[in-house]
């Protein structure tokens, strides 16, 4: 097995298994504006570093392990922080340092909450690793539990002035690929499943947007993880109903009203990673000036 180095795909493959559309990815650029990420490639923006990486890839090609930087493929490795970055410590040796008196007057921001799985949690083969730096993947309790086996970013990604790094160490990179290699500052055990509680209920409606062409209106609804054979789209002459099973245990029904009439047998829908995207057939090649009607 390989792993697919194009932006946005990450997965394992098969080399010989690889056909021309089973990988989804991003072929632009990271792009961060005014506190939006997204990629420039495709028009789907984010606030939170988290949503950024789970934005689907916009176009459909074969998997490469081909190194991002051809001219130097180590340039990656992001050497030139060495000097800086120190020998990754146990999560809990950190803990303890940063309970000191000198530490915590020279702190400014609070410590980071550093979740584990629970006791005797049972890990589905393949599962990968949550913690920030770290794509490892589950293979057994032996391989892949062990105390210090994850070394990870136990702080947030910070973006300042053309420079991105971690909130928990020193190092910075002006280039988003080498940003993705900075080497993780603490070790402790891996991440599958954790603890940290769920919202189960729905509290708001899932953000939408939409852009639209002479024939055709493309709306995105933003739900991750939704649970394909439990959701739903259908398409009426002047509205559209969704129902979406996405997350953990979340839910969002919702009928839009659209502005104008469309072709449902001409419309159709796509459930991504993060979102479920719609195409509406316009019944007339017209511009719409807003998605919904009053």
């Amino acid at each position: 097995m390989q792993n697919c180095t194009r932006n946005g795909c990450g997965q394992s493959y098969d080399p010989a298994a690889n056909d021309p559309m089973s990988c989804q990815y991003h072929p632009g650029k990271p792009e961060f504006h005014e506190g939006l990420k997204g990629w420039t490639c495709c028009k789907p923006r984010v606030h939170s570093f988290d949503d950024f990486l789970e934005i689907g890839g916009c176009k459909l090609g074969p998997h490469s392990n081909e190194p991002k930087h051809k001219d130097d493929p180590f340039k990656a490795d992001l050497t030139q922080y060495d000097d800086v970055l120190p020998e990754p410590q146990p999560a809990a040796t950190q803990a303890a340092a940063a309970a000191t008196p000198v530490a915590a007057a020279a702190r400014a921001p609070e410590p980071e909450l550093i979740d584990e799985d629970p006791a005797g949690a049972i890990v589905a083969a393949g599962a990968k690793c949550k913690r920030n730096g770290c794509n490892a993947e589950f293979v057994s309790v032996d391989q892949s539990q062990g105390a210090d086996q994850c070394q990870f970013h136990p702080g947030r990604a910070v973006f300042h002035e053309g420079t991105k790094g971690w909130t928990c160490c020193k190092p910075r990179a002006t280039d988003f690929d080498e940003f993705m290699h900075i080497k993780g500052c603490a070790r402790g055990r891996h991440l599958f499943i954790g603890t940290r509680a769920v919202v189960q209920a729905q509290t708001e409606k899932c953000r939408r947007d939409f852009y639209q062409m002479a024939n055709d209106v493309i709306v995105s609804v933003y739900a991750k993880k939704i649970q394909r054979d439990a959701s739903s789209v259908e398409f009426h002459g002047d509205s559209v109903q969704l129902h979406l099973e996405y997350g953990d245990g979340k839910v969002y029904d919702d009928t839009i009203q659209l502005y104008a009439a469309i072709d449902p047998a001409a419309s159709s829908f796509e459930f991504l990673s993060t979102k479920a995207e719609l195409k509406l057939a316009k019944a007339a090649p017209a511009q719409w000036p807003a998605l919904e009607r009053e």
